[in-house]
Formats: structure tokens, C-alpha cells, sequence
């Protein structure tokens, strides 16, 4: 895999200021594919960077989504993943360090993943968190973590779980 982006190049489009858009919870686009719903809303970045946030939630199990937050790249890529949110729903570990990591954990891509030979993802690299119980709470981390700025308090629930 070819390195796309440095580690600066990661954090710099992270910090990079993002708005919500009012309402919304009706911008986000649902489809539901081998059990599970996945949402999508696209966010341009104030560098003209365009993002998208993906909310993908078993319909089996609550503790078993995904919080990712990417940004759009020039193919053959097209989207690389900069934050990933996780439940906990399984055992994680991180190839290079061999480190197992358990319960909820914040996937962040790396310049060392995307150079590692077959590795899966840029974003392979994870650290267990306490930050968050549930799905509502990872998307507030998400969007606290990636500076996005919203019109609306981070109150609200945006997606019912169960």
C-alpha cells in the first residue's frame, strides 16, 4: 500500500474546522446491507476538504458500530479512513506492536500502517478508550475529537439504539 498522507498530513486534516449541517439527522443517508444500517453525511472542511462521516450499527447488537470519519481522495482509493470509533464487540490488535486491544477503542490511521505490507486498513492502529458507552457517545467524541462545529448542541441523540 502507498503512503498517502504523513502523520502530519492525518492530524492536520483531523483539526481541520468542520460545520454540521442544521437538521442534521435528515442529511444523513441510510442503507442497510447484511444486518446492519449504515448512515452518511458528507461535510466540507473550511480547507475545502470534503469528509464524510459513516454510523454503522448491527441491527443484532448495540455494542457491534462503527464512528469513521474519512476524507475523499483521488482514486483508486477514493476515501481514506482518518478516525474509526469502535464498540466493543471484539478483540482488536495491532499488527505491527502486537498489542491486543479490547472493549472500546479509537482506530486512528498512521503513516507506519500505510506503508506496513498488507496491512488492512491505514487505520489499523487502536487505542482502548473509556470515553464512550454507547454509539451517541462516540459520534459526540468524533465530532469533539475532529473539530467539527455544530449549529445545534451535541445533546441531542441522533440515532436510537437497540
Amino acid at each position: 500500500m502507498d503512503v498517502i498522507f504523513s502523520d502530519q498530513e492525518i492530524t492536520a486534516l483531523i483539526k481541520e474546522r468542520k460545520v454540521l449541517p442544521n437538521e442534521r439527522r435528515n442529511k444523513f443517508r441510510k442503507t442497510t446491507h447484511r444486518g446492519n444500517d449504515k448512515y452518511r453525511l458528507n461535510v466540507t472542511g473550511e480547507d475545502g476538504n470534503e469528509f464524510q462521516v459513516i454510523v454503522r450499527i448491527s441491527v443484532f447488537n448495540k455494542l457491534n458500530f462503527s464512528v469513521i470519519l474519512g476524507v475523499k481522495v483521488p482514486p483508486p482509493k477514493k476515501f481514506f479512513r482518518l478516525k474509526r470509533y469502535n464498540g466493543d464487540y471484539h478483540l482488536h490488535t495491532n499488527t505491527i506492536e502486537e498489542q491486543e486491544v479490547t472493549g472500546f477503542h479509537i482506530h486512528t490511521a498512521t503513516e507506519r500502517y500505510q506503508a506496513k505490507v498488507n496491512s488492512i486498513r491505514e487505520e489499523d492502529y487502536a487505542e482502548p478508550t473509556k470515553r464512550y458507552t454507547d454509539l451517541n457517545g462516540a459520534l459526540k467524541c468524533l465530532f469533539a475529537d475532529a473539530n467539527f462545529e455544530d449549529s445545534y448542541a451535541l445533546q441531542d441523540t441522533l440515532f436510537e439504539e437497540g
